[in-house]
């Protein structure tokens, strides 16, 4: 046990070592979770752009249902809801011709998918961000140990400190990159597909308001 809780308070100490950019670090790795786990929360195909939802909205509007669609929409929250949400408060201002249909869908479903690409923006800038912080501190820590040659002596305690510094943040650093980088390209996946499958739907629906207007 003692073999262990030596093990476990040597490796809080080498944490500890890598010095303040760490501390930026544990931000971004905190930040990075936090993202990690919105992502798995929202970013579903099949809860975004509901089968049966859509194809249930594209019939009401067919057959022009106009309130039945609107309030299938304020039920159940997703991103095509939102979308003929918006469309039809402003085909409810007034009456708009076929083109101004199709550019009304085009713009909102634009603005909504943006925010998922937008979102998933921020797991990449942490991608980049880290390694650059775990290299401050690497260069951090390589100038306090090289700060203490005098004359040709050497510090041994002062010397691993520093090196130990520079390590940490190096390490440190890939790891969070790494990491965010492989749920990067997973959720990157995850969003095209929302988005591909959006845009499917979304060409029903301006065909659907057309043929009302």
């Amino acid at each position: 046990m003692s073999h262990f809780q030596s093990q476990a308070m040597s490796l809080w100490e080498l944490i500890v070592s890598g010095g303040y950019c760490m501390i930026f670090q544990g931000l971004l790795s905190v930040a990075a979770v936090a993202l990690i786990i919105h992502h798995f929360r929202i970013v579903k195909p099949d809860k975004l752009v509901p089968v049966d939802f859509s194809e249930n909205l594209i019939s009401l509007l067919q057959k022009k249902q106009v309130e039945k669609a609107s309030a299938i929409c304020r039920q159940q929250q997703n991103l095509i809801s939102a979308i003929t949400l918006s469309v039809l408060g402003r085909i409810s201002k007034g009456k708009l011709t076929p083109a101004q249909i199709e550019s009304t869908v085009q713009v909102e479903g634009k603005t909504h998918t943006e925010k998922l690409w937008q979102n998933l923006t921020y797991l990449g800038d942490i991608a980049v961000i880290a390694p650059l912080v775990g290299l401050l501190g690497t260069i951090l820590g390589m100038i306090s140990a090289f700060h203490y040659f005098k004359a040709g002596s050497i510090h041994p305690g002062i010397l691993t400190q520093g090196l130990a510094k520079a390590m940490i943040n190096t390490v440190f650093g890939l790891i969070v990159a790494v990491l965010c980088l492989v749920f990067y390209s997973y959720f990157r996946g995850k969003v095209s597909a929302t988005v591909t499958r959006a845009e499917t739907v979304v060409s029903d629906i301006v065909q659907a308001l057309s043929a009302t207007s």
